[in-house]
């Protein structure tokens, strides 16, 4: 619903601020400040909505502050203008000054207590509780301030920031990359396996090299300190260094395998499992490399034959995947010489293009299914004259055909992970997500 709130001093400076969508840049602040404050100081007030295409900025005024709502899509504005009502009374009650109004002090001086208002009444945009009851059992020292605001009493600010027991010290010495205190409403953990293929095929379809470049990169929003752990395949192997065995076993073999200092790797040679307390937010686990049994997405099978100064292009391309998944943004780049004078050329499915600047096709599938096959022909006529020995087809050198491409789902190196799990003392449930994607790195073809 909300895509950014804003909270402004008498002088239109930004002293709070909050995003909550991707999009949204901070200047975009400086759009109300010219419009609404600095226009009402000459025009007197106007409507509480101001848009400008499609942004609405949904705003009110509490005393000499100003409290602007964004939003970049066709949103209920009275709903808006109620939260932001609500919202003012909470922070009103926060500093000590309700029903007279916020002044530029107040806000300043209780900066950190109205974000954490704000990350407790709206989440991902959206508001949620704002009973005061509520706002004052999840923020320290709401509610307990000053009628000018400032936190005076040195036994509020101890409330407020409560001191680390030697305990607790110890225990966050342990874990240096996570902080005491992370709390969340809503509790999240992503896991993306994220692999890049490079290839290198010879026109007869076999494979002449090919090795994945995989990352597992983790997104956590848990509170406390909790204990994850996940395991991957039975079959995996980790390798430190490039020395590879058990190959000849058929499992998933990681070369150069790197991991967080967050991971503990005791029980993994026993149980394949990867034990760690994350850090706050995102970061990546674990990098490796794979190079063999590696399962490639698609087969290219080129035919390119020679006649005069004319080529003939046949190319065919089948997606060796389930048929249920689609590999998305799909392009394959055929090469042809210099110095093209006609070009005609056919295809089964997707789009193609020559562009004679880079004298290359492009052959392009939004969308290519699993299992699907097609096929692309061509012929281009080449100005083959023996005074100009650039674009001879004698001399031209052939450039290896490339694939890009986009798959979801699926793991070339066939690294699977089994499960994934979270435990912490307080026993909260978690939403638990497990992606996989491939793209196309250096995916070759020769003809």
């Amino acid at each position: 619903m909300i895509t950014a709130l804003f909270m402004y001093d008498s002088k239109g400076d930004v002293i709070v601020a909050k995003t909550y969508k991707e999009g949204v840049k901070r200047s975009i602040s400086e759009v109300f400040r010219i419009q609404i404050i600095t226009s009402s100081e000459r025009h007197g007030p106007r409507s509480p909505v101001l848009t400008l295409g499609s942004t609405s900025f949904v705003y009110i005024r509490s005393g000499s502050v100003w409290i602007c709502a964004v939003t970049r899509s066709n949103q209920d504005c009275g709903v808006i203008l109620e939260f932001l009502y609500k919202f003012n009374s909470l922070v009103e009650e926060a500093v000590g000054t309700k029903g007279t109004g916020l002044e530029d002090e107040a806000l300043v001086n209780n900066f950190v207590m109205i974000h954490e208002v704000l990350d407790e009444v709206i989440e991902f945009g959206f508001p949620t509780n704002l009973e005061p009851a509520y706002v004052s059992s999840h923020v320290q020292g709401y509610g307990h301030q000053s009628s000018t605001g400032l936190f005076r009493n040195k036994s509020l600010i101890a409330k407020a920031k409560p001191k680390l027991t030697s305990q607790k010290s110890s225990q966050s010495s342990s874990y240096p990359w996570r902080p005491e205190g992370i709390k969340y409403r809503r509790n999240e953990i992503y896991l993306d396996v994220s692999e890049r293929i490079n290839a290198l095929l010879s026109e007869e379809g076999e494979v002449l090299q090919a090795f994945v470049d995989g990352k597992i990169n983790m997104k956590t929003h848990l509170s406390g300190m909790p204990e994850c752990q996940f395991g991957f395949n039975d079959d995996s192997i980790l390798l430190e260094n490039e020395t590879v065995y058990g190959g000849g076993s058929g499992g998933v073999v990681l070369e150069d395998s790197k991991f967080h200092q967050c991971v503990q790797l005791t029980r993994f040679s026993t149980d394949r499992t990867i034990r760690f307390v994350p850090p706050d937010g995102e970061f990546t686990l674990m990098s490796y490399n794979c190079r063999s049994a590696i399962e490639l997405p698609f087969s290219v099978t080129p035919v390119v034959r020679t006649l005069h100064n004319r080529l003939m292009y046949t190319i065919r391309i089948k997606a060796q995947f389930s048929k249920k998944l689609p590999a998305i943004d799909v392009v394959l780049r055929i090469p042809t010489p210099k110095g093209v004078i006609w070009n005609n050329a056919s295809a089964s499915g997707g789009r193609f293009k020559y562009h004679p600047e880079e004298n290359v096709y492009l052959w392009r599938f939004p969308k290519f299914f699993g299992e699907d096959e097609h096929e692309f022909r061509a012929e281009v006529e080449v100005n083959d004259s023996e005074d100009d020995y650039t674009t001879s087809l004698s001399t031209w050198s052939r450039p290896p055909m490339s694939l890009e491409f986009k798959l979801e789902m699926y793991s070339s190196s066939g690294l699977s992970v089994r499960y994934l799990r979270v435990s912490e003392k307080a026993s909260y449930r978690t939403v638990k997500w497990v992606k996989y994607e491939t793209e196309g790195g250096k995916y070759q073809i020769r003809y």
